[in-house]
């Protein structure tokens, strides 16, 4: 127990427990998941493995010219590329119709190990962003406040990858 324990970075006492109630964590296993079920994944054919790499090359081209970009365009571009792609391929269909839905895009997002895409940042309000700073500067004239009052919250999290400019 001591081996397994130190192997997996955890407290000989819970590899314990875990053994002790080995039965019990059996039992509620096999309860759970029926004992004929099948694993249904989804095989990508030619023209979705392309685009999805176009679909990348693309993003990161959107990157590194600091063009922020939100889901809507992404998906036209990716309606686009399947098409093109379709007639290049000559897959007339492919199972269903390609509409690139919310979830195929965050299944993308993973597959493509994406962090750093946001639909909030490209729909920014860039007319107020200029504008803001002034009424800041009145509202902390005019309230007295001290600079180490204020601090901003706003999105940086999302971004916490990217390196800063």
């Amino acid at each position: 127990m001591v081996d397994v324990a130190c192997s997996y970075n955890m407290n000989c006492s819970t590899i314990g427990t875990t053994l002790k109630n080995k039965d019990k964590i059996m039992e509620h296993v096999k309860s759970c998941v029926p004992t004929m079920s099948t694993i249904i994944s989804e095989k990508h054919g030619k023209v979705m493995e392309e685009m999805e790499k176009l679909l990348s090359v693309w993003m990161q081209d959107q990157y590194h010219r600091r063009v922020l970009i939100s889901l809507m365009p992404i998906q036209e571009k990716v309606k686009s590329l399947h098409e093109d792609l379709k007639k290049k391929h000559s897959e007339e269909s492919e199972g269903a119709s390609f509409n690139a839905s919310h979830g195929w895009f965050h299944r993308f997002k993973a597959r493509a190990n994406l962090h750093n895409v946001s639909g909030e940042a490209a729909s920014a309000d860039t007319v107020a962003a200029q504008e803001f700073p002034e009424m800041l500067r009145e509202i902390l004239d005019e309230g007295l406040y001290l600079p180490e009052q204020v601090f901003n919250v706003d999105e940086t999290g999302l971004y916490w990858k990217r390196m800063p400019d």
